[in-house]
């Protein structure tokens, strides 16, 4: 449910251990093993905006052909109604291509505005807030309810520099929210012409892009793996506990002490009714109508508002309460 916001009573923040939670991004050139890793860990469901399942069995997943698609996949996944019979079912999420995913929302975008690309469209200066704003408003969906997140990306090299692969818009609000993003490297063949598993590198260097919010991490895997992986990051939260005395908690309670107090339309009106009822008692009706017209407008009432304007209903209660001295 979260907590009111109370600065003089702030909640302090916790590491969370295990892979709940955690956001991963995996990067690297074809065939190195980044889907079957992701398919590895802990109840995948797989989401498939580009074909990587053709060689791995028993995954569950439903066809993606379009944003639309996804949009209904992602609400099953994180709807109040059923994110908890989903969760049951899975625990890791798997995101099969980043740059793949990108395309087909903006392919939604051009067909809601009724345009052929992205550029065209809003009498030529383009869609691309709209396309971002859609592709940042699924995803964060996906990433806030406490599944493991593992995105999929392809390289690319620039000017000598190799870093995952997408449009910017698409790429980098999953870099800026992954908990760890790894490069993931091809070791060749051996003598006898066998493939050597691929190596996962956790630290940016000069000639790539990596990097992790655990300080304690190693550096890389030798084996890029699912367990080596979850090794990795459950080793790194363990030497933080023992080095800087912290104690981990479980993702719940992480979770609740980053989320906000949150109330429903109706219990919203509710304490805004019993506000009102207390300036009427105080004698303070001017000052009521005051304050509901500042934040609302000249000649609004608070009676006014609908459902979908509960921000605005906190913010009116937020005022009403600090003109009470509550």
């Amino acid at each position: 449910m979260g907590k009111k916001i109370d600065i003089f009573n702030p909640q302090v923040s916790h590491v969370a251990k295990g892979l709940e939670g955690k956001v991963i991004l995996v990067y690297g050139s074809n065939n190195l093993g980044k889907t079957v890793v992701g398919t590895q860990m802990e109840k995948p469901f797989y989401l498939p905006f580009e074909s990587g399942l053709n060689a791995v069995d028993g995954i569950p997943y439903c066809p993606i052909n379009s944003w639309a698609d996804f949009i209904s996949i992602n609400k099953q996944l994180t709807s109040p109604q059923t994110v908890d019979q989903a969760k049951e079912l899975y625990s890791t999420i798997i995101f099969d291509e980043v740059e793949a995913a990108s395309n087909y929302c903006q392919d939604f975008i051009c067909s809601q505005y009724g345009v052929r690309s992205i550029g065209e469209g809003n009498r030529g200066y383009g869609l691309w807030k709209e396309y971002g704003t859609e592709f940042w408003k699924q995803i964060n969906k996906l990433i806030g309810v406490g599944y493991c997140v593992y995105f999929i990306a392809h390289a690319q090299e620039k000017d000598g520099y190799i870093r995952p692969k997408g449009d910017t818009r698409a790429i980098d609000p999953i870099i800026n929210n992954a908990d760890i993003c790894v490069y993931v490297k091809s070791n060749g063949v051996d003598d006898n012409g066998r493939i050597v598993k691929s190596s996962g590198y956790f630290m940016q260097t000069d000639e790539y892009f990596a990097r992790s919010r655990f300080d304690y991490i190693d550096t890389h895997i030798d084996i890029f793996s699912a367990e080596n992986l979850e090794k990795a990051i459950v080793d790194a939260i363990k030497r933080q506990e023992e080095i800087e005395g912290i104690k981990a908690v479980d993702f719940k309670q992480q979770h609740e002490e980053y989320t906000s107090e949150k109330k429903t339309y109706e219990e919203l009106m509710e304490d805004l009714q019993e506000l009102g009822e207390k300036f009427v008692k105080e004698d303070k009706f001017e000052d009521l109508t005051r304050i509901v017209e500042d934040v609302l407008g000249t000649g609004k009432k608070a009676a006014d508002l609908k459902k979908g304007q509960e921000e605005v209903i906190k913010a009116l209660i937020v005022e009403l309460e600090s003109e009470l001295g509550e």
